[in-house]
């Protein structure tokens, strides 16, 4: 594949994440501002997702379970509850870009202090270290389902300033 198809791969979770969740990004402003006659049912929809989300992690406190386990968690919150913020978002873009035969893709999140965030990047050089950003950045593409974003990757830097520089305790990769 060459970089267009992974952008236009991207652009096609976006409409899949928008197209399956209703009430997307409840934790946003953004998100309470779509759909402003809804609020009962964003309320009952954000309520669910968080019960789900404490369900889940208690039922896998104890267990043993890796990033798979809980993208593939993520994904079915979003898609019961109608809403989702970035991590079960990017899971049902990253499921759906899998099941599409888009490879490589990874489920990225940086987890710095009080900021965090999720995300999807596709076409990544495996063999370039991630905190390396200037090497895999500009073939790569990032899909944000949270803001409606499809990208060079190059343009996380500046979306989300606060990521930057990358080490490498900040970010949880699910690779193929």
């Amino acid at each position: 594949m060459v970089f267009s198809e992974y952008l236009s791969a991207a652009k096609a979770a976006v409409r899949h994440v928008q197209g399956s969740v209703r009430y997307r990004g409840l934790n946003t402003g953004g998100g309470w501002i779509r759909h402003p006659t809804e609020m009962t049912e964003k309320f009952v929809a954000r309520a669910g997702l968080m019960w789900l989300d404490a369900v889940t992690r208690r039922e896998y406190a104890h267990k043993e379970a890796n990033w798979e386990t809980f993208v593939d968690e993520w994904r079915k919150q979003a898609l019961s509850t109608q809403t989702g913020n970035c991590s079960e978002l990017s899971a049902l873009a990253y499921r759906y870009l899998q099941e599409k035969g888009i490879r490589p893709v990874e489920y990225f999140g940086v987890y710095r202090g009080s900021w965090n965030h999720a995300f999807v990047i596709l076409n990544r050089d495996q063999s370039v270290p991630i905190h390396d950003f200037a090497k895999w950045s500009y073939r790569a593409v990032v899909c944000d389902p949270l803001y409606d974003r499809a990208g060079d990757a190059g343009f996380l830097a500046t979306w989300y300033p606060k990521m930057f520089p990358l080490r490498d305790g900040d970010r949880k990769l699910v690779t193929p």
